[in-house]
């Protein structure tokens, strides 16, 4: 039974595995006082050196701006995902148990902290029913959408698309009702939920729910202030895909759309961590596949690069808009995604249907026209992208925090 009488803590326990979106959230609450633990897996910069020296590949695990002292760790979630994970997950959902062991870990957390919660989801469950009939208020960050409209959204692409029905075979998140029950007991326990997209806030509607909600955008931190104009010279207009190579991401559907347009003097690249092997034969001639580049190499390709597209079929936010705005690209998006959030002017973005190959391909020849008749204004579009400030983002989250603190 919860001890009501606990002193309160003022502040937020947050919690996350892996370094999610560049810990943006957890920063913002640093920036103002009010982040009291992160609770992770592992943080790079917390613990001996020896572990420093060994785990190198781990160096982005951290962020300057979140103390060392401010992070509990979880080493079990830690080992369930680094020490034979990808073997075992062929046979078990290696996954959820490390996302269930973080939330353990968090439960134990806020018993010693009692400060108020703002937990990703999936990671939730266990401190909501913890923190039941304490003073703490409960508010889940749904950094995806619901899994009701990412199952419908996936299956209606699967009746049209063949590629698309054999990789949502092995999906876990198309088939796992163990995740699905757990998803929405967090939700349930939530006093309030904040989300980055109003396509995330739909799909909390489209479930059922009718939760008191903030929807407020996130900020990259991969942007940049300043890029060379003289990277954008070229004869051949360059399109840009930056994403997992994964059929939500529309990947499938660019590369029809782009066999289809059979453009002229124009090149397209993708910057893929892994391709799911389904798509693999879908993949146009000529088309360049780069895989986990470095920090440097991807801040080269969205500087030299002229138009960004990404048709995703369902995208809780979309960093990578952002980010490609910044350098000047044209971005094109669907209005499943964050992008239709970020105030993107007609000079700076196009959209498209989400499966509508026809119209993509026609989006991508009306760009490349756009391109070699001098019609692309990248400075204006980085400017676009400027307009919101890091402190803006800070005031929103704050802001929404506190309302639904309220309610």
């Amino acid at each position: 039974m919860t001890d009501n009488s606990s002193k309160q803590v003022q502040g937020y326990i947050v919690n996350f595995l892996r370094d999610r979106d560049s810990y943006v959230i957890p920063r913002a609450l640093a920036s103002q006082g009010l982040l009291i633990k992160l609770v992770t897996d592992l943080y790079f910069s917390k613990g001996s050196s020896w572990r420093q020296q060994f785990l190198r590949h781990l160096a982005d695990h951290c962020s300057s701006e979140i103390r060392p002292g401010s992070v509990e760790e979880s080493l079990l979630a830690t080992a369930i995902q680094f020490v034979g994970g990808r073997k075992l997950s062929k046979f078990i959902d290696t996954q959820h148990i490390a996302d269930r062991l973080l939330a353990r870990k968090t439960a134990s957390v806020w018993r010693k902290n009692r400060a108020d919660l703002l937990l990703y989801s999936g990671f939730a469950r266990a401190a909501f029913r913890a923190s039941a009939g304490s003073k703490s208020n409960r508010l889940l960050f749904l950094y995806h959408p619901h899994h009701q409209i990412i199952v419908d959204l996936l299956r209606a692409d699967a009746d049209i698309f063949p590629e698309s029905a054999k990789a949502q075979k092995s999906d876990r998140e198309v088939k796992s009702w163990w995740r699905w029950k757990y998803a929405d007991e967090e939700i349930a326990l939530a006093d309030g939920v904040i989300v980055a997209s109003r396509f995330s806030r739909h799909s909390l509607a489209y479930a059922g729910f009718n939760k008191p909600t903030r929807v407020i955008p996130y900020f990259s931190k991969l942007r940049t202030e300043i890029f060379s104009i003289s990277d954008k010279q070229s004869d051949t207009c360059r399109f840009l895909f930056v994403g997992q190579g994964v059929i939500r991401k529309g990947l499938h559907h660019l590369f029809r759309a782009w066999s289809k347009a059979n453009l002229r003097r124009a090149e397209l690249t993708c910057v893929c961590g892994q391709i799911d092997p389904n798509l693999e034969h879908l993949i146009p001639s000529g088309v360049t596949i780069r895989r986990n580049l470095s920090y440097s190499d991807l801040q080269k390709e969205y500087s030299r690069s002229h138009v960004f597209v990404m048709p995703s079929i369902i995208e809780g936010f979309g960093l990578v808009y952002n980010e490609a705005r910044s350098y000047g690209n044209h971005v094109i998006y669907t209005p499943n995604t964050g992008a239709p959030d970020m105030q993107i002017d007609e000079k700076s973005g196009s959209m498209v249907t989400v499966g509508d190959i026809s119209g993509l391909a026609l989006t991508l020849t009306e760009m490349n026209d756009k391109f070699h008749s001098n019609g692309i204004d990248f400075d204006h579009i980085a400017g676009n992208a400027h307009c919101r400030k890091w402190e803006d983002y800070v005031d929103e989250l704050v802001q929404a925090c506190d309302a639904l603190r309220r309610k």
